[in-house]
């Protein structure tokens, strides 16, 4: 058996910690420093591979004002507290406002989140520090948010803070450590309001240890930036932005969640990998349950109900129909204690062969996944940019571009800033339809529609695809009135929006 595997979590066979024998093994610190930049090389080096996506575009467009416009129009473009927004304000100011400069805020922030990850499994053993740390590198879910401009890498790095000093408010019961984790907890909900289903358990756990009037004192800084954070969330709230996610099955919105913490968001055989890896994590389970003792199992507890009722909890809301913004975006940061309790499994004292094979193999296919859809664009963020490079930039004035909804803010970005009209009759000497692929969840992707009929007056004069997008141009001899309904009609899209550049 190799060193690295050793140090990451292999006992002996009679259950105890691995003797020591001739040779150089890695240290606990050696192992998180190379997991931390084995993270940080995955994350930083491929970190343009992704084209920017809608919600992308529009956190772009928002961080792009002057600072108090950007907090005032943060009710109507977005559903999350300021902190996030703020700080990547202050970040384009040194890295640029480019897409590559706004995803860097999110890679540091994935990255850091690993050594994070480390010290939770720490407080319990090496070992178990050991697993955490190489789960949080390969997990295809914490690589997806931290090559994303969204408040989400941020919202996970504070999550995984605020754990790791309620790990040590229970195990040292000092002042310091709770202080740490309000601290880190009002961060972490001035970055994402479902940080209080993560807070509001380990509130809970604490008051039971340590005692309520401690626990209060502790919770009272989390609990003011929740009433202050209020009249925001309302007015989001009221804003309807959140309300797609209430027009998708709750069910289905349940399974999307599950496979997200195991293998992702979207991935080539993402059935497949996520069954295999809910087996391997069930196997930690099974482990966590006949093999962890004392303290392993303790913290195993914990990790659980941290990690359960942070998903459960908004769950339940929806199911009653009280608030239904249940998604597997917002409840990402239960992947932390998620992932604690699974390496626990993989590395407690007596885990055996068993917890490295197993981890070796969920390590195995996050990878994968990760590597595989780097090299397949289907599986990919929305490609934008291959649709808007595919146009040719000395194009006949004026063209009129015929997007999906809620396609003009990413194409912006590539294209140049393009304005969307309601008018019933457009003047134009170019149409272009872009198009992009369908995700299918139980299989591959549905191919890009390809709109070839022209509109009235318009002849076909180019057709570029991918398995990605595809992109049709028409053109008119001169400039020619058209019907905007027409090209609603065209695209297949009732929800279509017609673009004007400029």
């Amino acid at each position: 058996m190799s060193a690295g595997a050793e140090a990451l979590g292999t006992p002996s066979r009679d259950g105890s910690a691995p003797a020591a024998r001739a040779g150089w093994r890695p240290s606990a610190l050696q192992v998180v420093v190379a997991l931390t930049v084995a993270g940080a090389a995955l994350r930083f080096g491929t970190i343009d591979v992704q084209s920017i996506w809608g919600d992308e575009a529009i956190t772009i467009a928002v961080v792009h004002r002057s600072f108090g416009s950007m907090l005032s129009h943060l009710s109507s473009s977005e559903s999350a507290p300021p902190l996030y927004y703020t700080l990547a304000w202050l970040w384009t100011k040194v890295f640029g406002t480019g897409p590559i400069g706004f995803r860097t805020l999110s890679a540091l922030a994935g990255t850091l989140t690993i050594p994070v990850v480390w010290a939770c499994g720490r407080e319990i053993s090496d070992r178990v520090g050991g697993w955490a740390a190489a789960l949080a590198v390969v997990s295809p879910a914490m690589y997806y948010y931290s090559q994303e401009a969204r408040a989400y890498a941020l919202l996970i790095l504070f999550c995984a803070l605020a754990f790791l000093f309620f790990e040590r408010a229970l195990s040292r019961r000092d002042a310091r450590s709770l202080a740490w984790w309000a601290g880190f907890s009002a961060l972490a909900l001035l970055t994402h309001y479902f940080a209080a289903f993560l807070f509001i358990p380990e509130a809970v756990i604490l008051a039971r240890a340590l005692g309520r009037r401690r626990a209060a004192l502790a919770c009272a800084p989390v609990v003011i930036v929740g009433i202050a954070l209020l009249p925001l969330a309302i007015d989001q709230r009221d804003s309807g932005k959140a309300k797609w996610i209430e027009e998708s099955s709750l069910i289905s919105r349940t399974g999307e969640t599950v496979k997200q913490f195991l293998v992702g968001l979207y991935g080539p055989g993402q059935i497949g990998t996520a069954a295999l890896s809910g087996l391997l994590a069930l196997g930690a389970l099974w482990i966590v349950l006949k093999r962890a003792r004392g303290s392993e199992r303790d913290r195993a507890r914990d990790a659980a109900i941290v990690a359960g009722v942070g998903v459960a909890l908004p769950l339940l809301l929806a199911a009653a129909h009280l608030i239904d913004v249940f998604d597997g975006r917002n409840v990402i940061a239960a992947w932390v204690p998620f992932a604690v309790l699974i390496a626990i499994g993989l590395g407690c004292a007596r885990a055996g062969r068993a917890g490295a094979a197993i981890g070796t193999a969920l390590c195995a296919i996050g990878l994968g996944v990760i590597l595989a859809t780097n090299l397949l664009p289907g599986y990919q963020r929305d490609d934008w940019r291959g649709a808007a490079q595919a146009l040719p930039k000395n194009a006949p004035a004026p063209r009129v571009i015929v997007a999906e909804r809620y396609g003009g803010s990413p194409l912006s970005i590539y294209l140049g800033p393009l304005r969307q009209t309601t008018a019933t009759n457009v003047i134009a000497r170019e149409i272009v339809f872009p198009t992009l692929r369908t995700r299918h969840t139980a299989g591959a992707p549905y191919p890009p529609y390809l709109q070839l009929r022209p509109p009235r007056g318009f002849r076909l004069v180019s057709v570029r695809k991918s398995e990605a997008f595809a992109v049709t141009r028409f053109l008119a001899p001169r400039q020619t009135t058209v019907a905007a309904r027409e090209l609603v009609r065209l695209s297949g899209d009732p929800a279509s929006e017609l673009l004007l550049e400029g």
